[in-house]
């Protein structure tokens, strides 16, 4: 492929050719016409989407950039991803692709849980240092609500995988749910506030936030914590 620090063929190239009429096209033919283009030239979507992802020529890098950033659309006011809306139409209209997009994701995903965990091993409130151990500076530090709070603070991606483990509906669950088995029982199930080991001088242990999911007889979030 020919180095180059600009497109080789500009607009007057396809006004040239075009007559400019092309630009009156409705969207999806525009998109017909385009594609039919990549067939005439047999280029494949590969090579296509690696010469855009790749090229180091302004014009091209530009919209690539814009391509993976958060776009505003005028038809919504949420903030939208171009590149996940493609993975999710890969993910929902090739279901054989599946498995090796999986498996693409995978070593990215290792590489989040690691980042996280760094990071909350150079927390400097989750690090004990010699001369200030005390019995009560190990409990303040093991204080439940604080605990929680950095993991979901700073390990946000693995917090969502071990909760999504832990208080994922199941048969069992479903069938709690559906009977009630639990609804009048979740006084006597709040066994997690009421320590007998506990002394007077412990800092009291605070789960404000945790709310029990339907058909649990013990808060998940205690598992994923």
């Amino acid at each position: 492929m020919m180095s180059t620090d600009k497109l080789l063929y500009d607009r007057k190239y396809w006004n040239g050719i075009l007559e400019g009429e092309a630009q009156k096209l409705p969207l999806d033919k525009k998109l017909h016409l385009i594609f039919m283009l990549v067939m005439f030239l047999q280029i494949s979507i590969a090579q296509l989407l690696h010469f855009i992802f790749t090229s180091q020529i302004k014009e091209v890098k530009n919209r690539a950039a814009w391509f993976l950033g958060h776009t505003h659309t005028a038809a919504s006011e949420d903030n939208t991803f171009p590149a996940g809306m493609i993975f999710r139409a890969w993910h929902e209209n090739f279901p054989k692709a599946r498995k090796n997009l999986h498996k693409m994701i995978e070593p990215c995903t290792i590489e989040m849980v690691l980042e996280e965990s760094d990071k909350l091993i150079r927390d400097k409130e989750l690090q004990v240092k010699m001369k200030d151990l005390t019995l009560r500076s190990i409990r303040t530090l093991l204080q439940p609500e604080m605990i929680l709070k950095k993991y979901r603070v700073l390990t946000p991606f693995t917090w969502q995988l071990l909760e999504t483990i832990s208080a994922s509906p199941n048969k069992h669950r479903k069938y709690n749910v559906d009977t009630n088995l639990f609804e009048n029982d979740h006084e006597d199930n709040n066994d997690w506030n009421n320590d007998p080991n506990a002394d007077e001088e412990e800092p009291e242990r605070k789960w404000d936030g945790l709310k029990m999911p339907q058909g649990f007889s013990r808060n998940p979030v205690l598992v994923s914590s």
